[in-house]
């Protein structure tokens, strides 16, 4: 095994069959094998963000006036969305566990220290970007909120460059791209608005957590046993919805009041919010973690970028809502290069660093 706890391709075949005469973990098919490669992280990353771009949609459609029962309470749908994905990948991580007991001696230990000690790092960060993004949102325009939430695409590579990695020149120049193309896409008002209120600044600190999470999940996911993802993911998960539920209840909401808030919900809310927690909640964080184990963190970011297109896109299938002006459309455009631009930049930093083969 590598320092992730996997298999190498060369011991794959050793490992291919059980005593019982199953196929064991240890024997990967090839399409799980391009899976964590950097391609399959990339494709993967694509994937999730389109996925979180469908979430903006069903968040704005629970949390605002549009909802049967009205708006709900942003920490009540964190806690319910949460607590959803955490429940299911709970059951994943037993059942993977039931069939890694066939194959494994220690399956039946739980999770390394190293796991939980991730797991509850992760967890503050994202739990602490998400706080102050919804309250932040409270006190200034979605437009300028989703300006600033793009500085998050700036914020990581400056923080690569803590560990002595450097960024190459089509990296920034991604960067570059993906700013212009974000203050477009959300128009000349958002940018009229930007940090000129309590809620700017909330937004700020939003994207700077947000960016060091995806930073920190990056050096952190590739000291956990690959074993170990799912299991990550559902304690990074149960953490968050903890968390939310606390700041629910600190808002001054009973059990009573919760309950009651729940009974009240339409079986279309209840979708929502189910699609949330199992899809763009549960998938995507061990999806992003599982990528990040062989994607930079700076490349995911540019990746990420396009997340407000396929915004654009679900706003438009689900709501009949449309791009405002070609400025939005010439936005579009540029955070779709960025991010294969980003991809790109990548890919010819691992070129250049791979050693040149010996002259026979």
């Amino acid at each position: 095994p590598d320092s992730r706890g996997r298999l190498h391709a060369s011991h794959a075949s050793h490992a291919a069959v059980t005593p019982r005469g199953r196929v064991s973990r240890a024997a990967v098919t090839g399409d799980a094998q391009w899976l964590r490669s950097e391609t399959g992280g990339v494709a993967l990353l694509n994937v999730v963000t389109m996925l979180f771009g469908s979430n903006q949609v069903l968040i704005k459609t629970l949390e605002t006036e549009d909802a049967t029962s009205g708006a709900m309470d942003s920490f009540m749908c964190m806690s319910l969305r949460f607590g959803i994905a955490a429940l299911a990948m709970f059951f994943v991580a037993f059942a993977q566990r039931r069939r890694d007991g066939d194959d494994t001696a220690d399956a039946a230990d739980g999770p390394s220290g190293c796991t939980l000690t991730c797991g509850a790092e992760l967890a503050v960060w994202l739990f602490l970007a998400f706080m102050l993004q919804a309250v932040g949102l409270q006190y200034t325009t979605a437009s300028s909120g989703a300006l600033l939430g793009s500085l998050t695409i700036v914020l990581v590579p400056l923080l690569s460059l803590l560990d002595g990695r450097r960024i190459s020149h089509l990296t920034w120049g991604s960067v570059a791209l993906a700013t212009m193309g974000t203050a477009l896409f959300v128009g000349p008002n958002a940018l009229q608005g930007a940090f000129s209120s309590f809620g700017d600044i909330l937004e700020l600190g939003s994207a700077a957590l947000f960016a060091v999470q995806m930073w920190r999940c990056e050096k952190l996911i590739r000291k956990v046993p690959e074993s170990e993802v799912v299991g990550l993911t559902c304690l990074q998960l149960a953490l968050v919805a903890g968390f939310s539920f606390m700041c629910v209840l600190a808002e001054g909401f009973s059990m009573p009041l919760v309950l009651e808030t729940l009974s009240t919900l339409a079986p279309g809310e209840w979708m929502s919010v189910l699609t949330m927690g199992l899809v763009t909640t549960a998938f995507c964080l061990w999806a992003e973690a599982s990528a990040l184990q062989n994607v930079d963190a700076s490349v995911a970011a540019l990746i990420y970028a396009c997340e407000p297109i396929w915004g654009a896109v679900f706003a438009y299938l689900w709501r009949g809502e449309t791009l405002e002006g070609p400025c939005a459309m010439c936005g579009a455009g540029l955070l779709f290069l960025a991010s294969m631009a980003g991809v790109m930049a990548s890919t010819q930093e691992k070129a250049d660093t791979m050693p040149e083969p010996r002259a026979a």
